[in-house]
């Protein structure tokens, strides 16, 4: 089992291109995941990269959207709010003050399968494998349609 380092910066990235056997990052606002592994490979990394992404699907937008906003909005925080606040009641008044933008900066939102068969295909071209993360509650919906409507679309990515 080769040892994988969680890199969410280009700078974390670069640390541990030195010894890690890979690495997994997370889908970011305006793919700076892309940065994270070129970080890694350009430092000397070397084993694979997997890439985690965290999407939201509904049957329409706007639920998708709620879905994203109601499960995502806490943990669109950065350093050093995220490492600050001291209990959940400050979670969630400080997720009350999120944008639906920021939100879906961070969680690709689309009620079309074939946007998300879009987006993961492009993330494919860079990663060895994806982790596919449904951010709401209601997982058996998401599963059935993901295993009939995209992952056959990209088999062989």
């Amino acid at each position: 089992m080769p040892l994988l380092a969680t890199c969410i910066t280009p700078e974390s990235a670069r640390r541990a291109a030195h010894w890690a056997e890979g690495m997994i990052t997370l889908n970011q606002p305006g793919g700076a995941h892309r940065d994270t592994l070129k970080a890694y490979r350009d430092a000397g990394g070397r084993g694979s990269a997997f890439l985690q992404v965290h999407l939201s699907w509904a049957d329409t937008y706007e639920q998708a959207v709620e879905t994203a906003r109601h499960q995502w909005s806490a943990n669109v925080f950065g350093p050093p709010l995220d490492q600050d606040l001291a209990t959940p009641a400050h979670f969630d008044t400080a997720a009350g003050e999120v944008s639906a933008g920021t939100v879906l900066d961070a969680v690709w939102t689309s009620a079309e399968p074939d946007q998300h068969v879009e987006w993961l295909s492009a993330a494919a071209e860079d990663f060895d494998a994806l982790y596919l993360h449904h951010v709401g509650q209601h997982q058996k919906p998401f599963i059935d349609t993901f295993g009939e409507k995209v992952l056959p679309q990209l088999k062989g990515t």
